[in-house]
């Protein structure tokens, strides 16, 4: 099984930016809500290429959509790999856990 450790911080970034974009998490889509948060535009060839790597670790689905577009999904080991690195902030941050849980800012 994979671990959140074993993944690089783009590859636990594309996750996240698949947990997070509505509608269908599509590579252009992806790039965007990425390219937002990093100081340097992502690079396609890099992309793709991280995204080949998670789904070949079962941690996402590619469906196509078009004939040149695929959308990307989260299987249940992605879901899973995602929520233990939330369980484990979450425990590290007792603020945090108190904000989360009562919804406080």
């Amino acid at each position: 099984m994979t671990s959140h450790y074993d993944l690089t911080g783009f590859q636990r970034d594309l996750l996240e930016a698949i947990a997070a974009v509505e509608d269908d998490p599509y590579g252009l889509a992806l790039k965007d809500y990425l390219d937002e948060r990093y100081a340097d535009p992502i690079n396609h060839s890099r992309l793709y290429q991280n995204l080949d790597q998670l789904a070949n670790e079962d941690l996402l689905t590619r469906e196509e959509l078009d004939a040149r577009t695929n959308k990307y999904t989260l299987t249940d080991a992605g879901r899973q790999l995602l929520q233990r690195q939330v369980d484990t902030l979450t425990s590290l941050c007792p603020k945090a856990r108190h904000i989360a849980v009562r919804g406080d800012k």
